[in-house]
């Protein structure tokens, strides 16, 4: 099969994404979105935590402290209850106690809880709060955030680790519903790139989604009316080759039937006329002459007719207004109890050669089917440009039963022939334009300009 022309064009890098590298990378995206809102949010929440846990925290570790004060005021070895005061939090997860002297030396200090495996000091500063020391007379009490900022980081990891997993399950998931879902897609583009190459005979595949099966259903109905038309092309170029080869047999045959007895005439009297000569006889040879330009002048005749035959001079070569009234003047003078109302309104030269051909067979057509099949009085036709197109009308008042298309015709089948080629249509309605459905035909055809060149003055 002929291969369709190539269209070149400028595609731009986003063009050359497939469909389904798209959606993942628009799921990509919105994955990214959420993690980093989700994060936010979670940054938000522990920082409040955080504080929140760690106010609570100073607020009982302040209470229990100014207890320890009142009691080492009323104790006789104050030095022995502040020191179990500050020993009281080691081991606390959120409150260092410091012992100062007046200077302002420390002279005990409580040890926190240390997480064995610390968060990163970045994680650490984008979540404590800073909370301020209190101080409760030589006692102070800091705040420890690192125990409970560890806990948001472990509970992050945890969390990271089990969103990674449901991001990868979902994405692993995606991508195969995209991927079924979109198989029966990259068939349509293997279909239509097959199409494009020449064979209309593939076929895609009506399955998927109601999208993709729509775009494959209307695929297929192209390729099939893209391979209805190659047939009928290929039919039409082989009944072509035929007539051409009958053409030439023909014209073959009648060059030997005409021409080659004549020929072969004219050698034997030109060889007579040279032995004539040759034997002094000149009064034979004018009837020998005679013979040869008679036999010549018959060639000539045949000749011509052949040269006729392999290029008619078309009705139309002169002129669609010219060629119809002539037309009309045959069938006028054939059948004078016919009035024929002409309305040629129409410019030759805005039309091509087969453009008027096609109109005039039209007009030959229906004329011929209104004398010969409806006995009518009256035929109208006119012809007119209208917008775009060139619309040629035949109206007659005969009979209705003489309808042209009741049982298909060789004649109705060429002109439909004719004006579909030029992208053109023919409507054939029962009724004259002044009495529709009562009698009569109306032959319509309508043939856009641009269907051939026009002929240029």
């Amino acid at each position: 099969m002929a291969r369709l022309p190539d269209f070149p064009g400028n595609f731009s890098r986003t063009a050359r994404t497939s469909l389904a590298g798209r959606i993942m990378l628009a799921a990509f995206a919105a994955l990214a979105l959420s993690l980093a809102v989700g994060a936010g949010a979670l940054v938000w929440d522990a920082r409040r935590s955080v504080s929140a846990e760690l106010a609570s925290a100073m607020a009982s570790a302040t209470q229990a402290t100014a207890t320890a004060l009142q009691d080492a005021g009323a104790s006789d070895a104050p030095d022995l209850v502040l020191g179990r005061a500050v020993r009281m939090f080691d081991g606390n997860r959120h409150i260092r106690a410091l012992w100062r002297d007046r200077s302002g030396v420390v002279r005990l200090a409580s040890q926190p809880h240390v997480p064995p495996a610390p968060p990163p000091a970045w994680f650490v500063r984008l979540i404590d709060p800073h909370a301020e020391a209190v101080r409760l007379g030589p006692i102070w009490l800091e705040p420890q955030p690192f125990n409970e900022i560890d806990e948001v980081w472990n509970g992050l990891l945890d969390a990271l680790l089990i969103v990674g997993l449901l991001s990868i399950l979902g994405i692993v998931l995606m991508a195969w519903t995209v991927r079924r879902a979109l198989a029966p897609l990259e068939a349509v583009s293997a279909v239509l790139a097959r199409v494009g190459a020449g064979d209309f005979e593939a076929r895609a595949p009506s399955g998927g989604v109601v999208e993709v099966a729509q775009l494959a259903h209307g695929v297929n109905a192209m390729a099939g009316q893209l391979d209805s038309i190659d047939r009928e092309n290929r039919r039409l170029h082989e009944q072509l080759l035929t007539v051409q080869e009958e053409e030439r047999a023909e014209i073959a045959r009648d060059l030997h039937d005409e021409i080659g007895p004549y020929l072969f005439a004219v050698n034997i009297d030109a060889a007579a006329v040279r032995d004539l000569a040759a034997s002094g006889q000149p009064a034979a040879i004018p009837a020998r002459a005679d013979l040869i330009q008679s036999a010549v002048a018959h060639m000539q005749t045949q000749v011509s007719d052949m040269l006729r035959r392999l290029r008619p001079i078309r009705a139309v070569e002169f002129g669609l207004s010219s060629a119809v009234q002539d037309l009309v003047a045959f069938w006028r003078a054939r059948r004078p109890g016919i009035a024929f109302d002409l309305a040629l309104n129409i410019d030759d030269a805005a039309l091509g050669l087969g453009l008027r051909e096609a109109l005039y067979r039209v007009a030959q057509e229906a004329l011929s089917n209104a004398v010969r099949h409806g006995a009518p009085s009256v035929i109208a036709l006119s012809a007119e440009l209208a917008g775009d197109s060139a619309v040629l009308k035949v109206t007659d008042n005969g009979a209705a039963p003489h309808r042209p298309g009741g049982r298909p015709r060789f004649g109705l089948t060429g002109m439909r022939e004719r004006i579909a080629a030029l992208g053109g249509e023919l409507v054939i309605d029962q009724g004259s334009g002044d009495e529709p459905g009562k009698g009569g035909w109306t032959v319509t055809a309508r043939v856009p300009l641009h269907a051939a060149e026009p002929v240029r003055p």
